[in-house]
């Protein structure tokens, strides 16, 4: 595994870990701490998408050496990237801080190619004839 892939794991578990508290804090604040309206589901769902591709990132970098690594780093470079441009403005926006929340449709498109990208990181080979 390249260093790369090794600092997208450790941002993915990084990730993971910052999801589940924010999940604790959305859940526990009160009602007067989201001052949008849906704030406190903002900040779920931002935390929920922040926890699974961080997950996604942690197995995709282990799995690298059974992918075509250029397009695996690729892809999980982007889904770095989506993730971060989407959870953190969904997480503000939250919060009451709305200029950021801008960001967010990138960030999602951003995942959708990321994960197109990474679908196209499996090696076909050819199939032998067997003689």
């Amino acid at each position: 595994m390249t260093s790369f892939l090794k600092l997208l794991f450790s941002l993915g578990a990084i990730s993971a870990s910052l999801a589940v508290a924010f999940q604790a804090i959305a859940t526990h604040l009160p009602d007067s701490a989201f001052p949008v309206l849906h704030g406190r589901e903002m900040v779920h769902m931002a935390a929920d998408i922040a926890l699974w591709h961080g997950i996604a990132l942690c197995a995709l970098t282990l799995g690298s050496r059974q992918l075509n690594l250029l397009r695996i780093s690729i892809g999980c470079a982007g889904l770095a990237a989506g993730m971060l441009l989407f959870s953190i403005p969904v997480t503000l926006h939250g919060f009451g801080i709305l200029f950021p929340a801008r960001l967010a449709p990138f960030g999602g498109t951003l995942l959708i190619l990321s994960w197109l990208c990474v679908a196209a990181a499996v090696p076909f080979r050819p199939k032998r004839n067997q003689s």
